[in-house]
């Protein structure tokens, strides 16, 4: 078997002591839906559906908006958003996406059978191809609407030409299953003029990882692993420059964060494992 290394590089950073089960900022959707110009109806209001399949007249896309008021004028050091699949094609034929920037104001009494404005710039693309939970980059995008350099009217999820369906949760669906939205690293205004980094980069190797991590921080750094519902799986203190850590067999796949400590400082970094 090839031995697969994920290499964390984390930076420490003066002033801020994250907490790791919170670190993430986590906002529902003020409104979501989804378009269908060729079938007229009401829509599952729990439901979210995209697809691009001109044969069977599915034309499918995704609205989704967060508010994001609190947060203007800070900066973020990666954003996810979390969508939930219940169904794609019976056939096995993956979904592949991509994400704009709204452009106009809406609400969720946007006509059903209209799609919406966008923008040209394609934020992030992703392939949905299993039924459960995804995560996607759109890091980019949201740093663009904190800082007013596009205005916040949501994101649309289109499919590519020949793609099938997939369907979604949607914000009205059982609270375990809605559609969210991970902030890492925000700082506001302030934080933002008062963080000194030092000369340490942040640098990620293979994510998700498999098998074996290997955690490079300074001497003298405690390192701590724990689950996203806060529960630590791993803690050591670092006396050279670098760790592996090895999943035991009692531990599953998912998302879990690194939390190292050193003095007064501190840094956080997000790993996902997949167990096989």
């Amino acid at each position: 078997m090839i031995r697969r290394i994920i290499y964390v590089v984390i930076a420490i950073t003066i002033g801020l002591t994250p907490v790791v089960h919170l670190n993430a900022q986590t906002i529902e959707p003020q409104y979501d839906m989804y378009t269908d110009p060729d079938h007229t109806g009401s829509h599952p209001v729990t439901e979210l559906w995209v697809a691009n399949y001109a044969p069977m007249s599915n034309h499918q896309r995704i609205m989704i908006m967060f508010n994001l008021e609190p947060y203007m004028g800070g900066a973020i050091d990666s954003a996810f958003l979390n969508l939930d699949r219940f169904f794609g094609c019976p056939h096995g034929d993956p979904t592949h996406t991509k994400i704009y920037e709204i452009t106009e104001p809406w609400d969720e009494s946007w006509p059903e059978n209209v799609h919406i404005s966008h923008g040209g710039t394609e934020w992030a693309s992703y392939t949905f191809s299993y039924n459960g939970w995804h995560e996607i980059d759109i890091t980019s995008l949201v740093n663009e609407w904190l800082d007013g350099t596009i205005t916040n009217y949501g994101l649309v999820i289109q499919a590519l030409a020949g793609n099938k369906w997939s369907k979604f949760y949607s914000r009205e669906a059982s609270s375990s299953v809605r559609p969210y939205l991970e902030l890492f690293g925000y700082s506001g205004v302030e934080e933002k003029n008062e963080t000194v980094t030092q000369t340490l980069k942040v640098e990620m190797g293979l994510n998700p990882f498999f098998s074996t991590c290997r955690i490079v921080v300074p001497e003298g750094t405690l390192v701590e692993i724990f689950r996203v519902d806060g529960r630590r799986v791993y803690r050591i203190q670092n006396t050279g420059s670098e760790l592996i850590w090895k999943p035991s067999e009692s531990i599953g796949s998912g998302i879990y964060f690194i939390y190292a400590t050193r003095g007064e400082q501190s840094a956080v970094g997000r790993l996902i494992y997949l167990k096989r």
